[in-house]
């Protein structure tokens, strides 16, 4: 499978990624706040539009990304780049029936992973960062279209970061946020994703582009936690980074993401499972919720 062109300037590619409301918003606006870096509004890019089929090792493109790449241009202020123009100029995919749309699979992931190139070096940064919790299950494949190769192959490096938070925390959150969705998550739907998501994570661990970031730890120690991340990503330190944090991150966040209006202001541990859920809740999430996956990773991950 073909790498998307390497353009000068580009660095690096970073992939927050996480059960949503495990605080992977949070981790993105600190990094975008880098002066090397930059982020964008959910991509929603390839959870949307690229679907996994049992028996298929890869995801296959079933539904043409134009009228997203429209909206995500917008939510960020953009002129389309040459790699989205390829999609507005009706590439031949285009005018194919849906059942031909996987076999653009491979063609069409590469241009929409360049809009994100293109980007960034138009706004003077060297590398980016993407952020779209669901885009968790796709990192193996994303692996093989970016080539995970260090720098030293001539690549730029590509990083994935996950979110690890408390499972009855992530629950109570994600219950009462997503009241506020098209599509809202009964309590057992929050309870199932947050399991197979942290099992996806442990998974993990082994990869050597993969880093682990405790919601717990950010909030509690957010300069400590944020200079291992860096270092991490073979990035310096910078003393001006968390004042930029509270003066950029807003705009990272669509108007319609009501439920992310605490980005950009102070870090502080955040525990909502008390207020938001009913005692039989808690208790229903409590004996549902698959501890030793988080215990397990919080045990093998660096700390800070």
């Amino acid at each position: 499978m073909t790498s998307p062109p390497v353009l000068p300037g580009i660095e690096r590619r970073i992939f927050v990624v996480g059960v949503p409301r495990s605080g992977t918003t949070l981790v993105q606006s600190l990094l975008a706040a880098h002066s090397r870096l930059t982020s964008f509004t959910e991509s929603h890019f390839f959870d949307r539009h690229f679907t996994h089929l049992p028996g298929l090792s890869r995801p296959i493109l079933t539904r043409n990304p134009l009228s997203r790449l429209r909206e995500f241009l917008a939510e960020n202020e953009e002129e389309p780049p040459p790699a989205a123009r390829w999609f507005e100029d009706g590439g031949r995919w285009l005018q194919r029936p849906r059942p031909l749309l996987p076999f653009q699979t491979a063609s069409v992931a590469r241009q929409l992973l360049q809009v994100f190139d293109e980007l960034a070096l138009r706004r003077g940064a060297s590398g980016w960062i993407e952020k779209t919790p669901r885009h968790l299950r796709y990192l193996p494949f994303l692996e093989k279209m970016l080539d995970s190769r260090a720098l030293s192959a001539g690549k730029p490096r590509i990083d994935f970061v996950h979110m690890i938070r408390d499972g009855l925390e992530v629950v109570a959150s994600l219950h009462k946020a997503s009241q506020r969705w098209e599509r809202p998550y009964d309590l057992k739907a929050c309870i199932r994703r947050w399991n197979e998501d942290m099992s996806f994570s442990l998974s993990r661990l082994a990869a050597p582009n993969d880093h682990f970031v405790v919601y717990e730890e950010l909030a509690a120690k957010p300069e400590a936690t944020l200079r291992r991340l860096l270092t991490e990503l073979g990035l310096s330190w910078e003393p001006d980074l968390l004042e930029r944090y509270f003066r950029d991150s807003r705009s990272l966040v669509t108007p319609e993401e009501t439920w992310k209006k605490g980005i950009g202001s102070s870090i502080r541990p955040s525990a909502t499972s008390g207020r938001s859920l009913t005692a039989e809740q808690r208790e229903k999430a409590m004996r549902s919720l698959d501890q030793d996956l988080y215990d397990e990773l919080l045990g093998k991950i660096p700390r800070t």
